[in-house]
């Protein structure tokens, strides 16, 4: 993992699994940086995207994959070297598999078999992250200037979120059969059984 910069947008605690999932790759040399402050997701991938390309500039200029981390997600270093290892060697876009909270793939295949998928857990090689940099508008914001690598809008009838937008206008991605977790903490409510007893219980004696 030392040629790889992990890259990770938060406005919020990191979960716990995913601290110890990132120390075991900074352990094996990973660099790590994070964006923090913003509430609208895709600003927050711009940025971070625009920050990562800033430390590629300087401190990081040996890295030759960026693997996008969110800040909920569970993995292990062998998941995550598989990963960047054949994004390094294809010089495509790759991911790992995972989950949304209601249980469907964070995914949708493209007819050239490549697919759309959440940044959850996504490796871009350097030079295609570049070359997209170069393709993109930058804009400015509380006097500094970013990249517009992605964006959420309506088009063809259907909303794009930012990171559907970023997977098209990277020309799809490679999803790897590996699982990655995806840590989502949800509200337990009694079941219908149950509530419909209280309900025959309700009221005085």
């Amino acid at each position: 993992m030392k040629k790889t910069l992990m890259v990770m947008s938060s406005n919020r605690e990191m979960e716990r699994e995913t601290k110890e999932s990132v120390m075991r790759l900074r352990q094996l040399g990973a660099a790590f940086m994070i964006e923090s402050g913003s509430a609208d997701i895709a600003f927050a991938r711009c940025r971070a995207l625009s920050m990562a390309c800033e430390q590629l500039d300087g401190a990081c200029s040996d890295r030759d994959v960026v693997l996008m981390v969110d800040d909920d997600m569970d993995f292990d270093a062998e998941t995550a070297q598989k990963v960047v290892e054949n994004a390094r060697g294809s010089g495509l876009p790759t991911a790992a598999a995972y989950a949304t909270i209601n249980g469907t793939l964070a995914a949708e295949r493209l007819a050239t078999g490549l697919w759309l998928c959440g940044l959850g857990f996504l490796a871009i090689p350097v030079p295609l992250l570049r070359s997209l940099e170069k393709e993109s508008d930058s804009f400015e914001h509380t006097g500094k200037v970013y990249t517009a690598f992605t964006w959420s809008k309506p088009q063809g009838g259907r909303w794009w979120h930012e990171d559907w937008t970023l997977t098209l206008r990277l020309g799809g991605v490679h999803l790897m059969p590996l699982a990655v977790g995806h840590v989502k903490k949800i509200p337990i409510l009694p079941d219908d059984e149950t509530m419909e007893k209280i309900a025959k219980m309700e009221g005085p004696k």
